[in-house]
């Protein structure tokens, strides 16, 4: 019981920092899809005096990724379906030409604006739009969600290393005695240390393997269970068999960054 006592308040306030790491990293993979299909599910409307190419496009802003002509029959269709054929075709040939354009990313509005500004640099492009309102409203909101969870993750993070340097300190006067001894006998800083360093590698390992499988168990029977539908289509990018890998390196890194702090207060003293 004892054993688990010390242990437990190194345990829970690293699993705690492990769990925000996973889940901000679970976050950005299973939104990246998502993402995605808004990138490639938005166009550009542009309005051009004459043809162009995606040469054309692409010189005037790297971020061009594909151009599709819409067809002016389907145009002149939309605006009157009860055009004659010889009307039809003078109007075919006075209308300007239209562009559908894909970009290679989902931008932020200033880089949108940007593209924006290059395009009507053009003199061949009469018109450009951008469908800004819909696009600004859900960029603004994957940046709010992203920029939550960071915030919420540096702070279980500083929140959680102060516990864990507490822990620490705990652990360097329960064993100070016996550091004093080996002091005496001429012992290393890095000897004398030895066991926190044992202990806080081992609590590292126990915590990465605790925030693995309750990461596995919300992947497999919760997320799975209750059919969540923003996840369902990636639910395999929310926890990963290297995943265990990345927390126990992270782990690791921070209980020695805390050890290292401990140790030089020591050797300070």
């Amino acid at each position: 019981m004892k054993f688990i006592k010390q242990h437990i308040s190194l345990i829970f306030p690293m699993v705690a920092i492990l769990l925000g790491l996973e889940f901000f990293i679970a976050f950005d993979r299973t939104t990246k899809g998502y993402e995605n299909s808004l990138r490639d599910n938005y166009s550009m409307l542009i309005v051009a005096k004459e043809d162009m190419s995606i040469d054309d496009f692409k010189s005037w802003d790297k971020h061009v990724s594909k151009v599709a002509e819409i067809e002016k029959s389907t145009i002149i269709d939309k605006v009157d379906s009860s055009f004659k054929a010889s009307k039809s075709s003078t109007i075919h040939q006075k209308i300007p030409n239209f562009y559908s354009i894909k970009l290679d990313k989902y931008l932020n509005a200033t880089e949108l604006e940007k593209v924006k500004q290059n395009f009507l640099k053009s003199d061949k492009i009469k018109r450009v739009e951008t469908f800004d309102t819909l696009h600004n409203s859900n960029y603004a909101l994957f940046s709010s969600i992203k920029l939550a969870f960071r915030t919420f993750t540096i702070f279980m993070t500083i929140i959680g290393f102060f516990l864990i340097l507490k822990q620490m300190e705990v652990w360097n006067f329960l064993h100070s005695e016996r550091m004093k001894v080996m002091d005496i006998f001429g012992a290393s800083l890095f000897l004398r240390s030895r066991s926190l360093i044992v202990m806080a590698f081992i609590d590292a390992i126990i915590s990465a393997i605790l925030a693995s499988g309750i990461f596995y168990i919300i992947q497999n029977i919760w997320i799975r269970g209750n059919h969540i539908a923003i996840l369902e289509d990636n639910i395999d990018e929310v926890f990963k068999f290297h995943d265990v890998f990345t927390l126990s390196f992270e782990s690791i890194g921070i209980v020695m960054i805390a050890v290292f702090l401990v140790v030089i207060n020591i050797k300070e003293e």
